[in-house]
C-alpha cells in the first residue's frame, strides 16, 4: 500500500504561522481574565441606620458599611431613587431614596473607592413587574409632555449628582421594566400593541438622552426581570434595537421562584451575550450561602468575557448578623470568588446547559384511578376473570403501564374536596407507592385548588386566598417544589407532571384567570410552576393540559400564548369527551394540526368513550408524536367503564391487551 506524501508549500507555512500566532495571542489574552464586578443594592441602609443600626467588620471594628463591603471584594453599589417618596402613597414619609438621601449615600460609596450604579424607578414608590405607578406630580401628562417630564427629571437629578462629585458610573433608565414603566402610558404585557411599545421606547429614549448628555462616559443598563426567560428578553431587546433605544449592559433580575432554573439563566445569558454582543449582568439576586457561587459562576462563565458581574439585592441581613457584625462565612464566599476569577487557572467550570429530552416508551396506556382509595374505603374489591386482585395488578395484567393521580392542595379545607383528605398529599403518596410497587409509571396531576379544577372552576386554595401578584407566584413555586421533592424523597418520583388541570381558561382564579384583555398573570404562574418542577428534577416530563380537543383555533390561541410568554413544557395534553368535544373526525384533525404546528408530543389525558378509536387516532399522529392516552376513572362504570359495579372487569378491558399486541 502506498502512503501519501504531504509537502508543505510556502503559502501553507504562512497560514500555519498565522494560525499559531492567533493561538498564542488568544492564549496570552486568556491569562488575563476580564474584570468581573461584584456589587450590591444597599438602598435600605440609611433607613436601617436611622433606626439605630451600625456595622462592624470581622474584627468587630465599627465602620461605614460601604468601607466594609469594599474591603470584602465588593466594587459596585447600586442605589434606587424615587421621584417623590414623600408623596401620597409614596415610598417613605421620611424621604428615604429621594435625591438628597441618595446623594448622601453615593458620597459614602465613592469615598470607599467603589463604583456607583443609579437606578431610576420613575415612580414615587416601588417599580417592578407588578407595578409601575406614575408619579403623583406627573398625573395628567401623556405622550410628548410625559417624555419631556421624564427627560427633565433625569437630567436634573444627574446634574445634581455631578455637582456633588458623585456621578454614577452606570445608570438604569427604569427598574425591572419588562412590563413597561410609568403605567398606564407605557405598559407592555402579553397584549401589547406596537403603539404601546412605541410609548415605552419613547420614554426610555427620553431618559437615555438625559444620561448621554450629562454623563457621556456612563454606561446604560437596561434592567429586565427575566433572568431565565430568553424568548421575552429577545423580544424586548429587539424592540429596543428597532426603536433606537440604547443599552451598554443587559441587566437581569434572577430570583429562583420567579425567573426559572439555573439552567434557564445560563441558556439566557449565553444567548443574549452572543446575540447582542453586549455584557450581561445579574443585577438583582437574593444572596445566600447556597446560591452566591452558583449565580456568580454562571455569569462569569459567559463566553468571550461578556459576563459583566452581579449585584446582590439588599444583602445586609446575609452579610451581617442582627448586631451588625460581618458574616465571615458569607464574605469568605465572595473572597473566594474574587480570588478565583482573577486567575486563569481557577476560572469557574460550569456544566453545559441541560439538554431536555423526552424519554417515554410508547404507547402510553394509562388510567386515572384517583377514586380508588374512596371506593376501597366503602368496601369495594376488584377482580379480573373471577380472580380478586389489587386494581393496580389488574391494570398491569391488561397492559396498562401508566397511572395518573390528581392532587388537591388541602381537600380538608372549608369547601374542599374531602374532609377525609382523599386526593391530598398523604393519600396521593400512599397511592403512588402502590403504583411504583407494581412497576407502573406515575403521572402527577396538580389541580392547584382544594377541590376540582376544570374549565368552569379554578378556585384558589383557601390558604392562598390573600395572596396576589408576586406573592401568589412565589407560593405556587414553593408549593410545587416542596411537593415534588417530597414525592422523590419518599421513593415515588413521578415520570410526568401536569402543571394544572384543564387550564385553557387559566388557574388560581381570579388572579390567574385568562381574559380577552390578558393572560399575563396566568402565564407567569405557569412559568413558576414549570420552573419549580425542573428545579427539583429537570428530567421529569412536563405536560400542559387543556380541554379543547374539539376547538383548534382556541387550542392554537392558548399554546401560542404560553409559548410566546416563555412557558417551558414538553407535552400537550387534551381532554376528549364527545358530549363536549364533538365527533372523532374533528378531534383527529385537530390533533394532527397541533402535532404539525408545535412538533410536541400529544397525549389524550382524559377520555371515556370510543376507547379503541381514541387510542388508534393518537397512535397514528404525524411523526410519531402521539404518545398515548389516559382513560378517566377506569374503575367507575359511569366514566371509564372498565369495571362493573361489583368491581369485576368487563368486556371493555379486552381492548387494551389487543391494542398493545398490535401496536407495532
Amino acid at each position: 500500500m502506498k502512503t501519501k506524501s504531504y509537502l508543505i508549500q510556502p503559502t501553507n507555512v504562512l497560514v500555519l504561522l498565522f494560525f499559531l500566532l492567533v493561538v498564542l495571542l488568544n492564549s496570552s489574552c486568556a491569562t488575563k481574565p476580564s474584570p468581573f464586578s461584584i456589587g450590591a443594592d444597599i438602598s435600605f441602609i440609611p433607613q436601617m441606620e436611622a433606626r439605630g443600626a451600625a456595622y462592624y467588620d470581622s474584627n468587630n471594628v465599627k465602620k461605614d458599611i460601604c468601607l466594609i463591603m469594599a474591603e470584602n471584594n465588593f466594587d459596585n453599589i447600586r442605589l434606587r431613587i424615587f421621584v417623590n417618596p414623600e408623596a401620597e402613597n409614596g415610598y417613605s414619609k421620611g424621604g428615604f431614596c429621594d435625591l438628597d438621601h441618595t446623594i448622601a449615600m453615593a458620597k459614602r460609596i465613592k469615598a470607599a473607592g467603589m463604583k456607583f450604579t443609579l437606578d431610576f424607578h420613575y415612580s414615587d414608590t416601588w417599580a417592578d413587574p407588578d407595578k409601575q405607578f406614575k408619579p403623583l406630580a406627573w398625573e395628567g401628562l401623556t405622550e410628548e409632555a410625559l417624555e419631556n417630564q421624564l427627560y427633565e427629571h433625569t437630567k436634573d437629578a444627574l446634574n445634581k449628582f455631578v455637582k456633588a462629585n458623585v456621578a454614577p458610573d452606570i445608570v438604569q433608565v427604569g427598574n425591572e421594566i419588562s412590563h413597561g414603566m410609568v403605567w398606564p402610558d407605557a405598559k407592555v404585557m402579553d397584549n401589547a400593541t406596537e403603539e404601546d411599545w412605541e410609548s415605552l421606547m419613547g420614554l426610555y429614549i427620553a431618559g437615555q438622552k438625559a444620561v448621554r448628555e450629562i454623563l457621556p462616559g456612563a454606561q446604560l443598563m437596561v434592567h429586565l426581570a427575566l433572568g431565565g426567560q430568553n424568548k421575552l428578553c429577545r423580544e424586548f431587546l429587539d424592540k429596543m434595537n428597532k426603536y433606537g433605544a440604547e443599552f451598554d449592559i443587559v441587566g437581569l433580575s434572577y430570583y429562583e421562584k420567579w425567573h426559572g432554573t439555573y439552567n434557564d439563566l445560563k441558556i439566557n445569558l449565553y444567548d443574549l451575550a452572543a446575540t447582542y454582543n453586549k455584557p450581561v449582568s445579574v443585577c438583582e439576586y437574593s444572596a445566600g450561602k447556597n446560591n452566591i457561587k452558583v449565580i456568580n459562576d454562571i455569569v462569569r462563565s459567559v463566553p468571550n468575557g461578556l459576563g459583566y458581574g452581579t449585584m446582590a439585592w439588599e444583602p445586609g441581613r446575609a452579610l451581617f448578623n442582627r448586631e451588625g457584625k460581618a458574616s465571615t462565612e458569607i464574605f469568605a464566599i465572595y473572597k473566594e470568588i474574587r480570588s478565583n476569577y482573577s486567575k486563569q487557572k481557577t476560572q469557574p467550570v460550569v456544566a453545559p446547559p441541560f439538554d431536555r429530552k423526552l424519554n417515554i416508551e410508547k404507547p402510553i396506556i394509562g388510567a386515572d384511578i384517583s377514586f380508588v382509595p374512596q371506593e376501597k374505603a366503602r368496601g369495594k374489591k376488584y377482580s379480573d376473570n373471577g380472580i380478586q386482585k389489587d386494581v393496580m395488578g389488574i391494570l398491569k395484567d391488561n397492559k396498562f403501564n401508566w397511572i395518573r393521580l390528581r392532587l388537591f392542595v388541602d381537600p380538608t379545607a372549608e369547601n374542599g374536596y374531602s374532609k377525609e383528605g382523599y386526593c391530598g398529599i398523604d393519600s396521593t403518596l400512599a397511592m403512588a407507592k402502590r403504583i411504583k410497587a407494581v412497576g407502573l409509571n406515575f403521572l402527577l396531576d396538580f389541580h392547584y385548588s382544594d377541590t376540582w379544577a376544570d374549565p368552569a372552576k379554578q378556585f384558589t386554595p383557601a390558604a392562598w386566598s390573600n395572596l396576589h401578584g408576586s406573592a401568589l407566584e412565589g407560593k405556587i413555586y414553593s408549593y410545587t417544589q416542596e411537593t415534588v421533592q417530597r414525592f422523590i424523597d419518599e421513593g415515588v418520583r413521578p415520570e410526568m407532571i401536569q402543571i394544572g388541570n384543564e387550564i385553557h381558561n387559566g388557574m388560581l382564579w381570579p388572579s390567574g384567570k385568562i381574559t380577552e384583555k390578558s393572560a399575563e398573570s396566568f402565564c407567569v404562574l405557569l412559568r413558576c410552576a414549570s420552573a419549580a418542577v425542573r428545579s427539583v428534577d429537570p428530567s421529569i416530563n412536563l405536560m400542559v393540559h387543556i380541554a379543547k380537543a374539539h376547538d383548534l383555533s382556541n387550542s392554537v390561541k392558548f399554546f401560542d400564548k404560553i409559548i410566546s410568554r416563555d412557558v417551558k413544557f414538553d407535552i400537550i395534553g387534551q381532554s376528549y369527551y364527545p358530549e363536549w368535544h364533538g365527533n372523532l373526525d374533528n378531534m383527529e384533525s385537530n390533533m394532527i394540526e397541533l402535532a404539525n404546528r408545535y412538533k410536541k408530543p400529544i397525549v389524550i389525558v382524559e377520555y371515556k368513550e370510543h376507547k379503541k378509536e381514541v387510542n388508534d387516532i393518537v397512535k397514528n399522529l404525524p411523526n410519531g408524536l402521539g404518545l398515548g392516552t389516559f382513560i378517566w376513572e377506569a374503575t367507575s362504570p359511569h366514566w371509564g367503564n372498565l369495571f362493573n359495579r361489583d368491581g369485576s372487569t368487563n368486556e371493555h378491558m379486552k381492548i387494551y391487551p389487543e391494542f398493545h399486541k398490535n401496536y407495532n
